[in-house]
């Protein structure tokens, strides 16, 4: 079964496989996941079967600022300090309408209280388009990492249950940024498979075309159960380290997380 939402705007810091001693951003809704994808492996469930009535509660940028440097000074004084702090939540953060104000304070917060930590974002690519949202992660994040983990817009279409039109939308979006992380998760279902020979020969043709903006791939299966519907099977280490070898022989930095 999903795990449930955060209950905050703030929540951590936690153990992370891939990132450390992390703090999690939510600047989303608490009360439901606000998403432009619906991944067929989402943690927290599908989007399109929320049982939620009105309309959703995003907080302020000015409260996000407020909650940011509250909480970063709690954590300071009790020598709580994070390896990195990011950006997630319960759905896709570059739908903040603020989102650029809210990277900014959240950055200067980070300046003041954990100059050492490093500033992440979780994000699926499809608002990159927007320019304050492409500013914003060209200016505030070290470490933007963008969802890729498709070869063809079917395998996109399939494996976010939303239209093929997305796919060319992420990858024109990818051409606007300097540089960003490649979070490429494989996974097994009845309607798609990521990690066959098929997509992953179009997703190495993906990272071949973007190589020089690559700073590292994030290769791994699912780690929490999604939605019982979606049948989702974990892809092996074995299957993981041959993808990710492959990926490595194009020159590309590349890191496999397993359990």
């Amino acid at each position: 079964m999903p795990i449930p939402l955060q209950e905050g705007w703030l929540y951590g810091p936690v153990d992370s496989r891939r990132y450390g001693r992390s703090l999690g951003v939510n600047p989303l809704p608490v009360d439901r996941k606000l998403c432009s994808l619906d991944c067929l492996y989402c943690q927290y469930g599908f989007t399109r079967t929320q049982e939620v009535a009105g309309r959703a509660e995003v907080p302020s940028a000015q409260e996000l600022k407020i909650a940011f440097r509250e909480e970063f000074e709690r954590l300071a004084k009790a020598d709580d300090i994070p390896d990195r702090i990011t950006v997630a939540g319960n759905g896709e953060p570059t739908l903040h309408p603020d989102f650029f104000s809210m990277s900014q304070s959240l950055a200067e917060a980070r300046d003041d209280f954990f100059p050492g930590a490093t500033l992440g974002l979780l994000c699926n690519g499809m608002h990159l388009h927007k320019p304050d949202v492409l500013e914003a992660i060209q200016t505030w994040y070290d470490e933007p990492a963008i969802k890729m983990e498709w070869g063809t817009p079917e395998c996109f279409a399939s494996l976010y249950q939303v239209s093929p039109k997305g796919y060319d939308r992420v990858l024109a979006g990818l051409e606007a940024l300097d540089s960003f992380v490649v979070q490429a998760l494989f996974v097994k279902t009845p309607a798609v498979d990521n990690s066959s020979d098929l997509e992953v020969a179009g997703w190495l043709k993906h990272l071949d075309h973007f190589k020089e903006k690559i700073r590292n791939v994030e290769v791994y299966s699912i780690d929490r159960p999604p939605a019982d519907a979606a049948k989702a099977e974990i892809v092996g280490k074995e299957r993981l380290e041959e993808i990710a070898q492959q990926a490595m022989d194009l020159g590309l930095n590349v890191e496999v997380f397993t359990r």
